[in-house]
């Protein structure tokens, strides 16, 4: 069996991994100049940098096994430590009730108790329904710990009001199920696999930044007898009597294949068939969208800024959103006296933001860390800047139906199988696409459904 990839993040690689192990010939098609996709990492100025803050974690100890083969052993093992900062202090992320005590005004924690109480008891009269992200918090944490804590930073991260925001992203992404959880749990910690209970532990590759796990699923899928082709960005897949049957590059003869695997942006890939797709599927692309993210690198005079791994900035008055120090991850990636911030922008692509330069990204990020108090006037200057089109998946309020008519589309045709974050328009975590992609492979070798849909699709909390 012959099996083409398009896409060569970690979907897309873990599949071909799998694939070529069983015997298989696998050829991956990847339109960038290195393989890992959002997973990827490179070296500037001797630094290794990544697209922001990535951490491999699960409770799956298969899947945690197959990263050490993938990785040869070299991993080192961190525990988490992510913060929000606002108003000039630290609160830990996720919310931790003794944290947040201490660190709040009495008033505005009296204050909080007191939304919380009232709206819980509102419920018994007029309930709330989780009809988009403001309403699900609203009635878990109450109005005061809704607008400072999750209603700021993720309406500024979006670009949009939270009320046009689907709940699926609060019940993902929020870890306490409520207020009333977030004092159980600080009275009394879960045990390890408990319901939304919080995966710490991550594991990091010991060298080369988070994309050496990328680039060694490709030196071992090259050494199998697999071929890896990048700079081959997909012009159209071929369908022939509802078949998909091969891939048509830019240049050269298509790819034929037994299989087609797709973990490219799913509006994208069926834009690309041919014959082309219908109206109704064509006006569903169109109501999709994506969140662009501008990563300003600084390389900063100082052998630390924070311990943190990542730190969230939801101020509006504040461009950066979040920040991560790399150095906080593996022990070799930023040696001696500097330490490399990233900092991240949203933005919609081909606004203001969008098309900052490195210079102008780097002022903006300097001036927002020296306002904060992280960073010292002077002490750090810009070293790269990267854009990323497709980041997050926009959860808006008709996302999902969008979505079923996409995915039924592309379930009709025979040979095409779509995974992945990008493939599925899933916001989801890495070892997701890992196992989504390892699932797709299991399907294909056993003739039988290894379930690579249902990871990741459930209204749980990813961490």
């Amino acid at each position: 069996m012959h099996v083409a990839v398009i896409g060569a993040g970690l979907a897309g690689l873990s599949c071909a991994y799998e694939l070529a192990k069983a015997g298989h010939q696998v050829t991956i098609l990847e339109k960038e100049d290195q393989v890992g996709g959002l997973g990827r990492s490179w070296q500037t100025n001797g630094y290794w940098l990544d697209y922001g803050p990535h951490r491999f974690h699960s409770r799956n100890e298969e899947l945690i096994q197959h990263l050490y083969e993938v990785l040869d052993n070299e991993v080192v093992i961190r525990e988490r430590l992510s913060r929000i900062y606002m108003q000039g202090k630290f609160f830990n992320y996720p919310l931790k009730l003794g944290n947040v005590l201490t660190a709040l005004p009495k008033t505005i924690m009296v204050k909080a108790m007191w939304d919380y109480m009232w709206i819980r008891m509102r419920q018994w009269f007029k309930p709330i329904p989780d009809d988009n992200f403001e309403n699900w918090v609203l009635k878990r944490f109450g109005r005061t710990l809704y607008e400072i804590f999750f209603g700021t930073y993720t309406s500024k991260a979006w670009k949009m009001p939270c009320t046009e925001i689907s709940s699926d992203w609060a019940s993902q992404r929020i870890s306490q199920a409520n207020l009333w959880h977030t004092i159980k749990t600080t009275v009394s910690p879960p045990k390890e696999g408990e319901v939304r209970s919080l995966v710490s532990e991550f594991w990091y590759p010991a060298h080369g930044g988070i994309g050496q796990i990328c680039r060694k699923y490709a030196e071992k899928i090259v050494e199998m007898g697999g071929t890896i082709r990048c700079g081959e960005p997909v012009e159209k897949v071929i369908v022939e009597d509802g078949r998909a049957v091969g891939i048509q590059m830019a240049e050269g003869d298509p790819v034929m294949a037994d299989h087609i695997v797709n973990t490219m942006p799913l509006p994208r890939a069926l834009e690309s068939i041919d014959p082309p797709v219908g109206p109704e599927v064509v006006e569903a692309i169109a109501n999709l969208k994506y969140i662009g993210i501008v990563f300003v690198y600084l390389e900063v005079d100082t052998p630390s800024v924070s311990p943190d791994h990542w730190v969230y900035l939801p101020e509006k008055h504040l461009k950066i959103h979040r920040i991560c120090e790399f150095k906080n991850f593996s022990d070799h990636e930023i040696p001696g006296d500097k330490t490399i911030i990233c900092c991240e922008i949203t933005c919609r692509i081909g606004d203001d933001d969008w098309n900052l330069t490195l210079e102008e990204g780097a002022r903006v990020a300097e001036n927002d860390l020296v306002t904060v108090g992280l960073l010292k006037p002077g002490t750090a200057r810009g070293i790269e800047l990267k854009r990323i089109t497709y980041a997050y998946p926009v959860y808006d309020l008709t996302y999902r139906a969008n979505l079923d008519v996409l995915m039924k589309s592309v379930r009709s045709y025979e040979g095409l199988t779509t995974t992945g974050r990008q493939g599925l328009y899933r916001y989801n975590n890495m070892d997701h696409s890992v196992a989504m992609g390892r699932k797709v492979a299991r399907t294909l070798l056993k003739g039988k459904d290894a379930g690579a849909d249902k990871v990741a699709a459930e209204q749980e909390y990813f961490g």
